[in-house]
């Protein structure tokens, strides 16, 4: 089947492609031909996004509407929630079959956070008049379907990608990779004293490293397992804000894959921490709890850390191969569209 993805993202530079760009490969690998529309130079439907603060939205979705008012051969489109606006009257006059896909909420505060969550609700509201069904990264998005057919899709990762090998460490290293926005609010997990090393990039990368944080910039896809055997212990601790709740990061799974032991604030569909003792979960915000956690695991010998590494890479070999996260998607693609 030939499937159009179309995306705000641009799939050399942003820090989401690893996400986006492991659900493409493992659609592929179902039989599918996937096709692109991004503002990315050199794909097969090339769009334009201002960088331009305030006119980014605006402008995607009007040259995402010109591209669409133009004839798309393909079987169906996966359309991600910012392009919903400039695509869905195309799509209908062309009688293309066309699904919500919403892996990003809106996340930002303030007068920003504010037109995004009004951007995102008149999205959701179209799909449910028009779209053939939806895609959600957790649970927990479930509802804003409501009646629509759903296909659950949390982050994946490619696991053969993280067999490398890991030294054993006496004194364990923390490590974050992601993002470093400001709305994450990493600069407390800094003051929390933990050898931590941060890796990405975002809008308080420079606030992290005048306060001394060993920062790192983002590195290329292909050698994040080979930077992530330089940790012991991987982490995400997220505010305690709504929007986070429905999390599904992908880095808790390549942490998985990557032998760590992990510790994330409970969002999401996380694994039970009691059957997965690589894991535990905090609630979000909580610093007591969080620091509480990683020391645990700092706390134990380096034969334990491996050991319980062992049982990560298990868990995201049998739940989170983007083979196995994908097969819903696949499956609600065949279903509405046979």
């Amino acid at each position: 089947m030939r499937l159009l993805w179309i995306t705000h993202r641009d799939l050399n530079r942003d820090l989401t492609r690893t996400s986006r760009l492991g659900l493409a490969n493992a659609l592929e690998n179902q039989g599918h031909e996937i096709h692109w529309m991004s503002p990315t130079p050199g794909l097969d439907y090339a769009v334009n996004r201002s960088k331009q603060i305030g006119f980014g939205h605006r402008s995607f979705t009007r040259s995402v509407r010109l591209a669409c008012s133009s004839s798309i051969n393909v079987d169906a489109v996966l359309v991600e929630w910012t392009a919903v606006e400039g695509s869905y009257k195309g799509l209908i006059l062309q009688d293309i079959p066309w699904f919500i896909l919403d892996r990003s909420p809106p996340v930002s505060r303030g007068i920003v956070g504010l037109i995004q969550r009004r951007q995102h609700t008149r999205a959701w509201k179209i799909a449910r008049e028009y779209a053939r069904g939806a895609i959600v990264k957790s649970s927990h998005h479930r509802h804003l379907a409501e009646h629509l057919p759903v296909a659950v899709v949390p982050a994946g990762v490619d696991v053969e990608r993280f067999e490398v090998d890991r030294d054993d460490r006496d004194i364990p290293r923390c490590i974050y990779i992601g993002s470093l926005a400001k709305e994450r609010e990493l600069i407390r997990v800094h003051a929390m004293d933990i050898d931590v090393i941060f890796m990405g990039s975002g809008s308080d990368a420079e606030r992290l490293l005048r306060a001394g944080a060993d920062v790192r910039p983002a590195s290329e896809m292909k050698r994040i397992p080979e930077v992530l055997a330089a940790a012991d212990i991987g982490i995400m601790h997220l505010p305690n804000r709504m929007e986070w709740k429905g999390a599904s990061p992908l880095k808790v799974a390549e942490y998985a894959a990557a032998g760590l032991c992990v510790v994330t604030s409970d969002v999401g569909d996380m694994p039970d921490p009691d059957s997965n003792p690589w894991l535990r979960l905090v609630p979000l915000g909580d610093d007591t709890a969080f620091i509480e956690a990683v020391n645990y695991f700092r706390s134990q010998s380096s034969e334990m850390r491996r050991h319980l590494g062992k049982s990560a890479k298990k868990w995201a070999r049998s739940e989170r191969d983007w083979s196995i996260v994908s097969a819903p998607l696949n499956s609600l693609i065949e279903n509405q569209i046979a």
